[in-house]
């Protein structure tokens, strides 16, 4: 991967990321280590994303060597996370950690279509690190506050007619040059024509729960820059689903199987490539 740097890792929500499936890579040359992207319906382009939640569930799904598999859900969804012999650290540590419990990831997206052609995405894990609850929250009103700014310029764009030159990634120009943000939405729009206001709606979801989880329990001095800042949002969410369980309401469980929805036999195999660096994340105190 030498000539090129890493990039920023986006905050996406759970939803929105299993909500997308256009896959490119950017710039002028695009040979086999250019870098690859995921833009999601509301315009983010990543190369490597940044999500925090609970870890609900993990499991060794290796033969020869350990392959491990979690499942991280935030108040909007979850997002199944993969660590092995590539990703050593953030394989050890996943293999250490008890579900359920907070735990902040940072990976490369990874789509797979199964035999009957959906789409799954999933994180390929470059760190994984425990985390605390007001470290979760803090995620929860950042990742808030980046969606609605993409979804505003996405309101306020004004996207090309729909071509049959461009309808999804493989059409790409290879002489396309790395993308603007404004670039980045226009593709978004053509793409998927995304529902503006269903992601709004999702954001709101989002803080609805965490106010209802604030609300249910006692909060420590460091959790109130958390409501204030839900606060300033400006917005009034409507009624919300109840707020995802906490860790120690939740029975813990080294190892479980997934849901009908994912068989086995639709998650990706291990991929060969060089490992890569992971980031540390410090716990908020």
């Amino acid at each position: 991967m030498a000539g090129f740097s890493r990039e920023v890792a986006k905050r996406i929500f759970a939803e929105e990321l299993k909500s997308s499936n256009y896959s490119f890579r950017d710039g002028e040359d695009q040979h086999q280590y250019a870098p690859s992207y995921l833009l999601t319906p509301t315009g983010a382009k990543c190369n490597r994303v940044f999500v925090v939640g609970t870890l609900t569930e993990k499991d060794d799904i290796g033969s020869d060597t350990e392959y491990w598999r979690g499942r991280v859900v935030d108040p909007t969804g979850s997002i199944l996370i993969y660590a092995g012999q590539y990703q050593p650290e953030a394989a050890q540590i996943l293999a250490n950690m008890e579900a359920p419990s907070y735990v902040a990831v940072v990976g490369k997206p990874n789509l797979y279509q199964t035999d009957d052609g959906n789409i799954i995405i999933s994180l390929r894990a470059e760190s994984i690190q425990p985390v605390d609850e007001n470290t979760r929250n803090l995620w929860i009103i950042d990742t808030s506050r980046r969606t609605l700014e993409r979804l505003e310029a996405m309101k306020n764009a004004r996207p090309a007619p729909v071509s049959s030159d461009f309808a999804t990634a493989d059409n790409v120009p290879a002489s396309t040059s790395s993308s603007t943000p404004a670039q980045d939405t226009d593709r978004a729009l053509q793409h998927y024509h995304t529902d503006i206001e269903h992601f709004r709606k999702m954001v709101l979801r989002a803080l609805s729960s965490l106010k209802a989880d604030l609300a249910k329990s006692d909060m420590p001095p460091e959790t109130r820059t958390t409501k204030s800042a839900i606060a300033e949002s400006g917005s009034k969410p409507a009624a919300a689903p109840a707020a995802p369980e906490k860790p120690e309401e939740m029975q813990a469980s080294r190892k479980s199987k997934a849901k009908k929805s994912e068989p086995n036999n639709t998650w990706p195999a291990p991929e060969n490539e060089e490992e890569v660096e992971t980031i540390n994340f410090g716990k908020k105190s």
